[in-house]
Formats: C-alpha cells, structure tokens, sequence
C-alpha cells in the first residue's frame, strides 16, 4: 500500500495531506479536522482515467480527467465553479496550472528519494510544500498536493480558487 503524507503552507495557515493508495484508490483527507476534505478518488494508469470525490456527498467538489504515469489533466468542481489542473512531469519536477491564465496558480515541485517539495502560486503569494511518497507515483503526489491547496483557496477565498499575478 502506498501513501503521500506532507503540508502545504505554514503551521498557522496551510493543510496537511494524509492519503493511503491502494489498486489505483486514494483514500485519505487534505486539510484539519474542521477544515478540508476527505479523499475517495480511483485512477486507471492502464485506462488513463481518474475520476471521485473530494469532500462529502453534498459539500465536496467532483474530480474527472486522464491521467498518465507522467501526466494528469483534471476538472476540480463543476463546469461552473470548477477549474481545469494540468500537471505534466518534466525531469524530476512537476509543473502545471490549476485555472487560467489570470486566476489560478502555478504548480512547481520537485521530487526525489520519496520526498517532494516546492511550490503552489507565485513567490510571494502560495504556499510551500513539503512531503513524502512511499510506493506511489510522484505524480499522484503532485495531485494530491496541487488538490490540497486548491481546496484550501476555495475555503478561503469563498470559491475562487485563485487570484491574478501568477498565483
């Protein structure tokens, strides 16, 4: 069973990651007890499908898309209050963006030996990340950790899920 464990943010405003990864099932929660969201999303490499929820049944946010061992393109929330995330691995880095142009964020990582670090939006607004992986794919890390974060904006921001200036 593989697991990807971290924080995005500092001690005082971020979320903690704690998922278990098992036969292409991510189970675990992003955020505080209060705060977040629980994870129950399943993913084919061989079908390149991903698709589950983030949150409950009635307050929680849809996840749908393909993804590869060294890609994912995902819709996060509904055709209105959702936005698209790409992420595409480049060396031993993640890179991506989850919205658009104007509002979003830029999603750079990197990854090595089972841990993962790096940052979600600009370099004076964002959050740093800091995690491991064990027995999973770094990019399923990378999603989990570009998925926290988003969650965190839409609890914060009333649903925006970003803001301009390359966050």
């Amino acid at each position: 069973m593989g697991k990807v464990e971290g924080r995005i943010g500092g001690f005082i405003s971020g979320y903690d990651v704690h998922a278990s990864i098992d036969n292409g099932r991510i189970a675990g929660r992003i955020g505080g007890t209060l705060l977040g969201a629980d994870l129950d999303i399943k993913y084919s490499f061989e079908i390149g499908t991903i698709e589950g929820r983030i949150g409950g049944v009635i307050i929680g946010r849809s996840i749908s898309g393909t993804i590869g061992k060294d890609f994912v393109s995902v819709r996060l929330g509904g055709a209105i209050d959702g936005n698209d995330l790409n992420l595409r691995i480049s060396g031993n880095e993640i890179l991506g963006r989850c919205g658009g142009e104007i509002i979003g964020f830029d999603v750079k990582l990197a990854f090595d030996n089972e841990k993962i670090s790096g940052r979600m939006g600009g370099d004076v607004i964002g959050f740093d990340v800091e995690g491991t992986y064990v027995d999973v794919e770094p990019i399923v890390a990378g999603l989990l950790f570009a998925t926290a974060y988003y969650i965190y904006k839409v609890n914060h921001r009333g649903g925006q899920g970003g803001s301009g200036s390359g966050n």
